[in-house]
C-alpha cells in the first residue's frame, strides 16, 4: 500500500514539474498542436496506475479520469488538426467522456449497478445528440420510436417488479412524453420548436407524477412537481419575450438536475440510486454556467471551460457522499478539481502569479507520499 501511494504521489509531482518547466521556459511545447498529448499521457498514467497496483477494485477510481482524459485527448487532437471548425458538431463527445470513465469504473470496480445509470444516461444523450447532428432523413423521422420503446420497457420492468424498481417510472415517464413530442416535431420539421420547448419541462413533471402515484405518494415529490409545473408555465408565458427565451433555456438543465436529485432523495434506498446524482450534479453546474454564458453573450467561454471538469467532480462527489462513501471515488474527484483549478489559474485575470500553479500538483503529491490519511478500517484496528 505504501509503495502504491508513493508511486501515485511521485506521478503527481512529475506532472507538476513538467508544467512548471513549461511555464518557466525550460521546455517548449507548442500549445497549438502538442498540448493534447498531456491528456493522453494522463490517461495512460491513470490506466497504468490501475494495472500496476494489481487491478484492485478499490483502485478502479483511477479509470474515471483515465477514460475522461483519453477521450478528451483524442477529441482535442482532432480539433486542433482541423482548426476547431467542427467544434459545433463534436460537442456531444464531452458527454461521452465521463460516460466512458464511469463505464470503466463499473467494469473493473465491482460492477455496481448504480454506476450504469449515469453512464447510460450520458451515453444516450450523447448518442441522440450525434444522431440529430449527423443522421439522415430516416433517422430524423424514426428515432423518436426508439425513445418510445425504451419508455415502454422501463414501465414494464417497473410494474413487473413492483416497488423494487418503481424508480424506473421517472425516466420512463420523461421518455414517454419526449417521444410523443419528437414525433410531432419531426412530422412538422421542427417548425414549432420555439413554442413547444417547455414540454421538456413538463416531461420531468410527468415522470415525477408517475413516481409519486405508484411509489408511495410521498409529499416531497408533490413539491418538486409543483415547482417544475410552475417553471414550465412561466416558460410558456416567456415565449413572447425573445430575450427571455434566449437567456432562460439553461433552466431546462437545472430542472432536469432537480428531477434527478428528487428521484434519489425521495427514495428510501438513497444509496442504491445515488448514481443518478452524477448527471444531476453535472447538469446543475452546467445549467448555472450556461446562465452566466448567455447573460454575457458567451464572451468568457474561452476562460470558463474548466468548469465542465468541476461539474463532473461535483457529480462524483455527490455519488461519494450519498452512495456509500467509497474511497476510490476521491481519486477522480481530487484529480478533476486540481486539473480544473490549474487550468483556471493559468489565466492572468484569475491569478497574477500563474507561473506557480503547478505547485498544486507537487504539494498534493507530497501529501499523499508523506501524510497518508487512514481509512476507517485502519483506524479501528
Amino acid at each position: 500500500m505504501k509503495e502504491r501511494r508513493f508511486l501515485f504521489g511521485l506521478f503527481l509531482i512529475f506532472i507538476g514539474i513538467i508544467f512548471f518547466m513549461q511555464m518557466t521556459g525550460f521546455i517548449h511545447l507548442s500549445a497549438s498542436s502538442i498540448w493534447p498529448v498531456i491528456f493522453i499521457i494522463l490517461a495512460v498514467g491513470f490506466h497504468a496506475g490501475f494495472v500496476f497496483t494489481g487491478k484492485r477494485p478499490d483502485k478502479a477510481g483511477l479509470l474515471v479520469p483515465g477514460g475522461i482524459t483519453f477521450v478528451l485527448g483524442c477529441l482535442f487532437f482532432f480539433e486542433t488538426s482541423t482548426g476547431w471548425v467542427y467544434s459545433g458538431m463534436t460537442w456531444p463527445v464531452y458527454l461521452l467522456a465521463p460516460a466512458l470513465g464511469l463505464f470503466e469504473l463499473w467494469l473493473f470496480g465491482g460492477k455496481q449497478a448504480q454506476l450504469l445509470i449515469p453512464a447510460g444516461i450520458l451515453t444516450f444523450i450523447g448518442a441522440v445528440s450525434f444522431g440529430g447532428l449527423f443522421g439522415g432523413v430516416f433517422f430524423k423521422s424514426v428515432w423518436p420510436a426508439g425513445l418510445f420503446i425504451i419508455s415502454i420497457a422501463l414501465h414494464a420492468s417497473a410494474f413487473r417488479h413492483g416497488k423494487r424498481r418503481v424508480g424506473l417510472l421517472l425516466p420512463g415517464g420523461i421518455l414517454l412524453v419526449l417521444s410523443c413530442l419528437f414525433v410531432f416535431e419531426t412530422s412538422v420539421n421542427w417548425a414549432y420548436s420555439e413554442i413547444t420547448w417547455p414540454a421538456y419541462i413538463f416531461a420531468a413533471a410527468f415522470g415525477l407524477f408517475e413516481l409519486w402515484l405508484f411509489g408511495g405518494r410521498k409529499k416531497g415529490l408533490l413539491i418538486s412537481i409543483g415547482i417544475i409545473l410552475l417553471i414550465g408555465t412561466s416558460s410558456v408565458l416567456s415565449y413572447y419575450n425573445e430575450k427571455a427565451y434566449e437567456e432562460m433555456w439553461p433552466a431546462v438543465l437545472i430542472v432536469i438536475s432537480i428531477v434527478f436529485h428528487a428521484a434519489v432523495f425521495s427514495s428510501k434506498h438513497i444509496k442504491e440510486k445515488a448514481g443518478m446524482l452524477v448527471p444531476g450534479g453535472i447538469l446543475l453546474v452546467s445549467g448555472c454556467l450556461f446562465f452566466f454564458e448567455t447573460s454575457t453573450d458567451w464572451a468568457y467561454a474561452g476562460v470558463t471551460w474548466p468548469v465542465y471538469l468541476l461539474a463532473v467532480a461535483l457529480g462524483l462527489f455527490e455519488l461519494w457522499l450519498f452512495g456509500g462513501r467509497r474511497n476510490e471515488l476521491f481519486i477522480p474527484i481530487t484529480i478533476l478539481v486540481l486539473t480544473a483549478l490549474c487550468f483556471i489559474v493559468t489565466y492572468q485575470w484569475a491569478l497574477s502569479m500563474s507561473v506557480y500553479w503547478p505547485a498544486l500538483f507537487v504539494l498534493f503529491g507530497l501529501m499523499i507520499m508523506f501524510f497518508p490519511f487512514k481509512n476507517r478500517k485502519e483506524a479501528k484496528k
